[in-house]
């Protein structure tokens, strides 16, 4: 399908929101093994959270060697069908039938076997989201050269990945309804048809509507070299403050999200599983809801004011919303747990999904006035295997913290005061202290809309418009 610009730089409505609907894969791809795992591995099967910790980590460490293997095959793939497209139909078709085999597993298993068995179909689910996913961030960068108009591109994905969000914390409540005859019935009907109707179809539509830009300029640029690719990724100073600030954010939020379940189930609900997954698909839901408020007032603040200077408005909101926990977090909360996504958070995965992608758009026009050539594939694929490598051990982490602080399932709603004290600490002062970290390396950040701009005009004074 082919865009029907306003302008040379604008892309219409409806090619964006095709092509967006890539955003419902990207998120249920990237969240959805972790938002099952818990509830179905730990808290209905026993499995140890320290060892289902490890199990969610090892996987992601694995996938995230395979991304800029991928990124480098996608920068280098010479064919009609363009050098991204294939790898997002295909990509997402394999996370489809991979993501339904990881909630298969038999039942009296020992906790060795059921690991094992996560563990094994995890790996081969997340290399399928390697092929989708690094080839799809990669084609959103080459969309279009104009500053703002990226980040409207982004906003589109993040559209969608917001409806993710809105939806992704009901599918484990969904399955224990009482129309299925037991809970791992319905964990495994629900599976299959998040895999067919979330994974699959977006992702298959998003790739049969892309358009690669630079397909024919990179069918006759050189080779993309892998380690002299890297070398350049880590030597650009924008890329660097850039990816320290995401994977200090993801790491942090990952892991404040997977306690918040925590904290909600055993402390705020004393204990009771369903009724704690039940706020935990309110606080979620709210999440999606004000990040989707989000996506236009975000546009316009950066178009404003631009996109460092908007995400350090979104981070300081957050320090706000860390520190407001302390007191949404507690039992009879109720329906004020939804102000922990209004104060802040919920922008910020807005602005990390939306803002930040679109600086790494920017990014890549650099790398090529420096370097001749178009690299998305591998400039992107760093990004991902560092911020996965990240959300890996935030995995990892969240587990040991966990056993650490002597958390024990079996004891409910017992757990001891000093237990529950260090989890609501982990919730608060660890996103507030990382979202001052992240201010600190935005300050420095020295790609701005006029640099940018230069950019742009020196690349098409070289290789002419594209």
């Amino acid at each position: 399908m082919k865009p029907t610009p306003a302008s040379r730089d604008h892309l219409s409505f409806g090619y964006l929101s095709l092509f967006g609907l890539s955003g419902l894969a990207s998120y249920y791809s990237t969240i959805g093994v972790q938002a099952m795992a818990t509830p179905v591995y730990q808290m209905t099967l026993g499995v140890n959270p320290a060892w289902l910790g490890l199990a969610l980590a090892l996987p992601r460490v694995l996938d995230a060697f395979v991304d800029p293997i991928v990124g480098n095959i996608s920068d280098n793939t010479r064919s009609r069908f363009g050098r991204r497209r294939p790898f997002i139909v295909i990509g997402s078709i394999g996370m489809a039938l991979t993501f339904g085999l990881i909630w298969m597993v038999p039942t009296g298993w020992s906790q060795v076997g059921q690991l094992s068995w996560f563990v094994a179909t995890s790996i081969l689910f997340f290399f399928c989201h390697s092929v989708f996913f690094v080839p799809l961030q990669s084609l959103s960068y080459e969309i279009t050269p104009d500053y703002d108009e990226r980040t409207r591109v982004q906003g589109f994905s993040s559209f969608f990945n917001r409806l993710g969000e809105l939806t992704y914390s009901w599918v484990f409540p969904l399955s224990q309804l009482a129309i299925f005859a037991t809970p791992m019935i319905g964990v495994r009907s629900v599976a299959w048809g998040v895999a067919v109707f979330f994974l699959a179809v977006p992702g298959i539509i998003a790739g049969l509507a892309g358009r690669e830009r630079f397909a024919t300029m990179a069918a006759q640029q050189e080779k993309v070299r892998f380690w002299p690719t890297i070398k350049a990724a880590f030597a650009n100073r924008p890329f660097r403050y850039l990816i320290a600030m995401v994977v200090t954010t993801y790491m942090v939020g990952m892991l404040a999200s997977s306690m918040d379940y925590y904290l909600l189930v055993y402390y705020v609900c004393h204990g009771d599983l369903v009724q704690g997954s039940f706020w935990k698909g309110v606080l979620s839901s709210s999440y999606g809801i004000v990040g989707l408020i989000s996506i236009p007032i975000l546009a316009a603040i950066s178009k404003r004011i631009g996109k460092e200077t908007t995400m350090i408005a979104v981070l300081s909101l957050l320090i706000v919303g860390a520190c407001a926990r302390w007191w949404i977090f507690r039992p009879g909360t109720g329906w004020w747990v939804v102000l922990d996504p209004v104060l802040g958070g919920g922008a910020l995965w807005v602005a990390i999904s939306m803002v930040v992608q679109s600086m790494f758009a920017d990014i890549c026009d650099e790398d090529e006035l420096a370097s001749g050539q178009r690299r998305e594939g591998l400039f992107g694929a760093v990004f991902s295997w560092l911020t996965k490598t990240g959300t890996s051990f935030a995995f990892m982490i969240t587990g040991l913290v966990l056993n650490w602080v002597g958390f024990d399932v079996a004891l409910k709603a017992d757990q001891s005061p000093s237990t529950i004290l260090a989890m609501r600490l982990f919730l608060t002062v660890a996103p507030a202290l990382a979202a001052v970290a992240c201010i600190i390396m935005l300050k420095k950040y020295p790609l701005s809309r006029e640099r940018a701009a230069e950019v742009r005009r020196q690349l098409e004074a070289r290789r002419g418009v594209v």
